[in-house]
């Protein structure tokens, strides 16, 4: 394996979470993003710069794919601001040799009934704004937690993918945690 991924969720409109994710990630191939890209969460707003069309631009700009899955937030206005397609529920992606299934996972359980029968090396999701990054058998379950809004005792944060494994950063680039293949 020698790519590596950047996967993010939860964004709402951030470009300043955007931004972050982007420098802690460093050179990377593929951006996946689990979903609940621009539209701001009401009952925590913002204090965004620039609000959802700036996340937009800074994203239709990326030099690299970016992969989305659909959020319970995210609309069709929202998809018509991106270059970039919204998959809804989820889809799957096949990466350096290992499957990966992403989705928002506002349904957890049904995705994770497929990624378990399917036989998914990682499962992505987002939608609870907490970062956790959990092995089942041989699969690995991360949610990279929220790079606006994040709940719980965690930062900010985003995940890298690469041949060591997967990395939960914090937007300040300091590990949460990290599991290897």
């Amino acid at each position: 394996m020698t790519g590596r991924l950047g996967i993010i969720a939860d964004t709402h409109g951030d470009l300043a979470g955007w931004e972050s994710a982007t420098r802690v990630w460093g050179p990377i191939d593929l951006v996946v993003h689990a979903g609940d890209v621009l539209k701001p969460w009401r009952s925590r707003p913002l204090r965004q710069v620039g609000g959802k069309k700036a996340l937009a631009e800074a994203m239709n700009a990326s030099r690299v794919p970016v992969l989305i899955a659909r959020g319970n937030c995210d609309g069709e206005d929202d998809e018509e601001l991106l270059k970039w397609p919204m998959a809804e529920p989820f889809f799957y992606l096949w990466w350096e040799r290992r499957l990966l299934l992403v989705g928002h996972g506002t349904d957890f359980s049904e995705i994770r009934s497929k990624g378990l029968a399917y036989g998914a090396d990682v499962v992505i999701t987002g939608h609870t704004h907490v970062a956790s990054l959990i092995r089942e058998g041989k699969t690995l379950f991360l949610n990279p937690g929220s790079a606006s809004l994040p709940m719980g005792r965690d930062p900010a944060s985003a995940a890298v993918l690469d041949e060591d494994g997967i990395r939960i950063l914090t937007l300040g680039n300091v590990l949460l945690h990290f599991e290897p293949w």
